[in-house]
């Protein structure tokens, strides 16, 4: 027999009076990213950094738990310790904006308070055997069970009107300002004022007007320094269900149900010679990498660097291969290298165009696009549409507890990254706003 279709269900979830309760999450947030301004344990180790990177990220619901290149994750043994202190997948991808927590739907309780519905002249505590449509909130669910229905989340970039352009260097302003001075005759503006005028702390309006001119001289001859803004979005998830570890505690269930714990920070991308690379190192090939390999098997391992959360203080540190004495004289399993052999740092260029690692994650986004004067453009807009239509069944506000679920990997992630392919700063403001769907009663 064939499966109904989605007008027989509503059918009949109509004709049981089952289903009827439709419950609507608002999302919103903005803010404004700027280049380098991330915390500590957030920072790429593999890109380079020395000129203005902006990168971002925010995960639609929550972070999933992962590997990383510690010694015990990067054996053949499956033991307790591989599940202790696990990292969250943010580490090494920039400004962290936060959870969007896009499946935190409420359920209402079996039960009602009359006292907070009527206040106390309504005497003692009252309740009810069911909820009712009537009054249950619409931000709320009505049972445990129901369903998934659409997320759908609308993203908008826009260049702020005030971004702080890179400044010439004195020695080439000092030049203009001494022919404007007259011949033979030094400008009376120092190095001092050029610098409190980028600061803005300078108050002495001749000199203040005679830099703004000398800028604007500059500017006239070197047409080319207009900041050229790139940006790549990308949107995506393991191809596998993953998880989240609750407080302190793994769920090994769940583990042993099938999850990945792969980190997009080790194999996001990937690298010139074919293996995965990302922010924190990457993931060895078991063809071309056998060296680094303490047994000789061709297992995959991470190197790169781990953030200690456990040190004191807490930093970014090497990662191991555990090797037997045998092995030591291949000098190279330690696990601490932090890109292939014959490749090198990612460049701005080099995130800009690099290939997503396809093999072990679905890319719902890679766009790549250009804001700026110079592009006639200062805003760009995407919308996601997930059209989930799943069945859910628990009481927990995440409905990803749900075991309806667990076949499936709900924790979409968004990277954002920008360069101005000089020295100019990047900012960039975003907004955030989605909706998700729920139906339950």
């Amino acid at each position: 027999m064939a499966p109904f279709n989605s007008n027989q269900v509503k059918y009949i979830q109509a004709v049981a009076g089952r289903q009827q309760h439709t419950t609507l999450k608002a999302i919103y947030q903005n803010g404004i990213i700027k280049s380098n301004d991330w915390l500590n344990y957030h920072a790429p180790q593999t890109f380079d950094v020395s000129e203005p990177l902006l990168l971002a990220q925010f995960p639609l619901h929550t972070n999933a738990t992962v590997w990383d290149c510690r010694g015990v994750h990067n054996n053949d043994l499956l033991e307790a310790a591989d599940f202790e202190n696990l990292p969250n997948d943010d580490i090494g991808f920039g400004k962290f904006l936060g959870e969007l927590r896009a499946l935190d739907i409420p359920c209402s309780s079996e039960m009602r308070n009359y006292q907070h519905e009527h206040g106390t002249s309504g005497g003692l505590i009252a309740t009810e055997d069911r909820p009712d449509d009537e009054w249950i909130s619409s931000t709320v669910r009505a049972t445990p069970d129901g369903f998934l229905k659409s997320l759908n989340l609308k993203l908008r970039l826009t260049l702020p009107t005030n971004i702080p352009v890179a400044s010439p260097a004195w020695s080439d302003i000092e030049s203009i300002l001494d022919i404007g001075s007259g011949p033979g005759v030094n400008s009376t503006v120092s190095e001092t004022n050029y610098l409190d005028y980028w600061k803005g702390t300078l108050s002495e309006t001749a000199s203040r007007e005679s830099i703004k001119g000398a800028l604007e001289a500059w500017s006239r001859a070197h047409p080319m320094h207009t900041p050229h803004y790139e940006f790549r979005l990308i949107v995506f998830r393991n191809r596998l269900p993953t998880y989240r570890k609750n407080g302190g505690n793994n769920s090994l269930d769940a583990i042993r149900n099938g999850v990945s714990l792969l980190n997009p920070g080790y194999d996001l991308f990937m690298g010139q010679t074919g293996r995965p690379r990302g922010p924190l190192g990457y993931r060895t090939s078991p063809k071309l990498d056998k060296n680094m390999d303490p047994n000789g098997s061709p297992a995959p391992y991470y190197s790169g660097r781990r953030f200690d959360f456990t040190a004191d203080p807490q930093v970014f540190v090497d990662g191991s291969i555990p090797q037997d004495a045998s092995d030591a004289g291949h000098g190279d399993t330690d696990g601490s290298f932090m890109f292939p052999l014959g490749e090198d740092v990612f460049t701005h260029r080099d995130l800009m165009t690099m290939p997503l690692n396809k093999n072990d994650y679905v890319v719902m986004r890679d766009v790549r696009f250009f804001l700026g004067q110079a592009q006639g453009k200062s805003h760009f807009e995407d919308v996601f549409d997930f059209d989930f239509n799943d069945q859910i069944n628990t009481a927990d506000t995440d409905l990803c507890s749900s075991d309806t679920l667990s076949d499936k990997n709900y924790r979409w992630k968004c990277v954002i990254i920008g360069t101005s392919n000089g020295k100019d700063p990047v900012h960039l403001n975003y907004e955030i706003r989605g909706t998700t769907c729920v139906q339950s009663g």
